[in-house]
């Protein structure tokens, strides 16, 4: 993390991306409380050359993870993913472009809406996809 301006910015790179980067939620309880709702969004600006998929999911006890949101993002373009209501700890953001050498990339979210910088490194329309969170507002 470093601080950016008025805010933090947390870059996410080829760590992020062999599994869901987790970000802790208000201790390790929150994400127990199965009944406590909360709106989660994602303001994606796509800085890739090539089209860039983005969801958030709903993550199950059983692995099934279903799609709340979803929407592609042309080069250049940025958009708004959700809002969305699920348990508090339960939404999971996804990022992914084709080619992608490293797969989905996807990191959980916290209540509110957090803004993300995408672009890629290497290869211009084949390297990994590095993240970076530019800032966040609380719900």
């Amino acid at each position: 993390m470093r601080r950016v301006g008025r805010g933090i910015e947390r870059v996410f790179g080829r760590g992020a991306a062999a599994g869901t980067a987790a970000i802790l939620i208000a201790g390790a309880g929150a994400a127990g409380l199965g009944g406590c709702q909360a709106t989660y969004s994602a303001d994606v600006r796509n800085q890739t050359p090539q089209p860039l998929f983005a969801k958030i999911l709903w993550r199950t006890d059983d692995g099934r993870n279903p799609i709340q949101a979803q929407r592609r993002l042309g080069p250049g373009d940025r958009g708004t993913i959700g809002p969305i209501q699920a348990p508090v700890g339960r939404a999971i953001l996804t990022l992914d472009t084709l080619p992608n050498p490293q797969g989905v990339w996807s990191i959980d979210l916290r209540p509110g809406t957090t803004v993300f910088n995408v672009t890629q490194k290497g290869d211009l329309t084949a390297g990994p996809l590095e993240v970076r969170e530019v800032s966040f507002l609380p719900p």
